[in-house]
């Protein structure tokens, strides 16, 4: 390969570390007729994000650290500052490789919580209008693939001004009053490569709230999940839908567990409370101790079993995730106030409970069948009912430590992928029963053993983004978001035609019921013509976004093999 005006790091991406930089090597590229994309935490499926994979050997999955060789794959660990362009207002510059908190994944070794955009613009009194699941991503990344938080009321819209190098190498700013403003957020990189993002933010707040798990209906469930809901009698308090409960909530989550003698919900909510650093309760799904550390490693193994069939597969990711766990011992003790003997016995501890899951492991990698018979049983262990609405699990913290609700999560032990799927929130009910259908149907060839969530999604303008709306059609009262998750060490690629994934989008299908996928997730990888013409039917300003994107890169450089099979059909 021709070497670059940017010499190629030993990792494979090229670093930049200014826009002039990439203003070279999109020059580079152009005139040697590579492919240029940027990676950001590497959240999105694979192939998403990188350039073609020449050789078939990148897996499109989910933190595919390195890129496939021979074209121009570029990474932002360079460009992270923020510039306070007025600090009494609330405006930042901030260059695109900056992560919007810690990235424990991150292969560069640049990524702290410190130097964190949330944490930086905290420390000056300010916040952004809501966060995802997690916050390790860039912000670049985060913005490009039209991610939001749980919440039809507040929407990841703080950024008002992109800075953008097109497939030319013509660098300039697009703010909200230019016509192609929307186009440009939700673009997945094929309009350009982002080098700045102007933010406009809000001043800082706390949020409250908490988490129950409850059956799907009855008097200690927040809402009628199923239903319509009910007004309450007989001294049973009042039951919205699940629809009223979405749009009622502020931030909100459902995490369904519809398996058969398992059906059950985990609420999560929370509302915007005046900022304060007195009487702060975190929320943590996993608590940074030798307990809930433990907790997450046995729900990795128990997965592991659900998943897989071959013995030695089974027996392999156990010690893998052995490893991991230990691994995440150590840190989170390296992070304790406990003293060295305390943290040294603790990890001791940790040592003897691999070694044990290690020799169980040994033994159940060929009885995996009778540990899937055994989910119903092992399932209520691990996540309880509460008895009351008494039993909520309560929280009152800052709102990018404890909004992100997933942060505690370890990717290396409870690996997901998932499908994201978008659909006007009126539609909530009958999606919802429709899928139940489906399951009562289908047993566990349609639930799988993992957990479906459930969100609101903000209305967009962003031309593609999933919650695009001009104002008068289905989608302006925001959408109900089902994010059908997929343990990401299981067999199989859950996306194919008649896979695990196809019949969520299916089933909609057959129904007549609008939707639309997010775009660094899951999406169908099969019938691409047919597809494409309904990603095209369901965005009103597809062939606008089209039109642009061909104008701004007239060579091809960011439209991958993915991109054009997803967006135009062609094989």
């Amino acid at each position: 390969m021709t070497t670059g005006p940017v010499q190629i790091g030993d990792d494979g991406f090229y670093h930049p570390t200014s826009e002039a930089d990439v203003i070279e090597l999109i020059t580079f590229a152009r005139s040697n007729s590579l492919q240029v994309r940027a990676r950001g935490a590497s959240h999105s499926v694979a192939w998403s994000i990188y350039t073609d994979p020449v050789d078939g050997s990148l897996p499109n999955r989910s933190l595919q650290q390195s890129p496939p060789p021979g074209e121009v794959n570029l990474a932002f660990d360079k460009m992270r500052k923020i510039e306070w362009i007025d600090e009494t207002a609330g405006l930042i510059e901030a260059e695109p490789g900056i992560n919007l908190g810690w990235d424990p994944q991150d292969p560069f070794g640049v990524s702290t919580k410190e130097n964190s955009l949330l944490q930086q613009i905290f420390d000056k009194g300010w916040a952004v209008n809501t966060l995802g699941g997690i916050t390790h991503q860039t912000l670049a990344g985060f913005t490009a693939t039209g991610s939001a938080g749980g919440s039809t009321r507040y929407a990841w819209d703080n950024a008002i001004a992109y800075r953008i190098v097109d497939g030319t190498g013509k660098a300039e700013w697009i703010d909200k009053n230019h016509p192609h403003f929307d186009a440009i957020g939700t673009s997945m990189g094929l309009m350009g490569i982002v080098t700045k993002i102007r933010m406009q933010l809000v001043p800082m707040y706390n949020i409250k709230g908490t988490e129950i798990t409850t059956p799907l209906s009855g008097p200690t469930a927040p809402m009628d999940f199923l239903g319509e809901g009910s007004p309450g009698s007989n001294g049973q308090p009042p039951q919205p839908s699940l629809e009223r409960y979405l749009k009622d909530s502020p931030y909100t989550r459902v995490v369904w567990w519809p398996q058969n003698k398992v059906e059950r919900i985990q609420t999560w909510k929370a509302a915007r409370v005046p900022f304060s650093n007195e009487g702060l309760v975190p929320y943590q799904q996993f608590t940074p101790d030798f307990g809930g550390q433990t907790e997450m490693f046995a729900g990795s193994l128990v997965f592991v079993l659900f998943g897989n069939t071959n013995p030695f597969r089974i027996i392999r990711l156990f010690w893998q995730k052995i490893g991991a766990y230990l691994d995440n011992l150590a840190f989170v003790l390296s992070q304790s106030s406990s003293g060295g003997v305390s943290r040294f016995c603790t990890y001791l501890s940790g040592i003897g409970v691999g070694i044990l899951a290690g020799l169980f492991g040994l033994v159940l990698a060929f009885f995996s069948g009778l540990a899937r018979a055994a989910f119903p049983t092992l399932l209520p262990f691990f996540n309880p009912t509460a008895k009351n609405r008494q039993e909520a699990t309560e929280f009152n913290d800052y709102y990018w430590r404890s909004l992100c609700m997933d942060n505690t999560v370890s990717d290396s032990l409870i690996a997901t992928e998932f499908t994201e799927i978008w659909v006007p929130i009126q539609h909530t009910q009958k999606v919802m029963n429709l899928y139940q259908d489906m399951f009562e149907k289908d047993g566990y060839a349609a639930t799988g053993y993992f957990s479906t969530e459930i969100y609101a999604g903000p209305p967009s303008s962003g031309w593609l983004d999933p919650g695009y709306t001009d104002g008068s059609d289905e989608y302006k009262d925001g959408a109900v978001r089902i994010d059908v998750y997929w343990f990401r060490d299981n067999m199989g690629v859950p996306n194919c035609d008649e896979a695990f994934l196809d019949q969520y989008w299916e089933v909609l299908r057959d129904n007549d019921v609008p939707f639309r996928l997010h775009w660094g997730k899951f999406v169908p990888s099969y019938d691409f013509v047919n597809w494409a013409a309904y990603y095209k039917a369901s965005l009103p300003r597809f062939d606008d976004f089209m039109a642009l994107r061909e104008a701004r890169d007239p060579d091809g450089l960011f439209f991958t093999c993915y991109w054009r099979n997803r967006l135009t059909g062609a094989e």
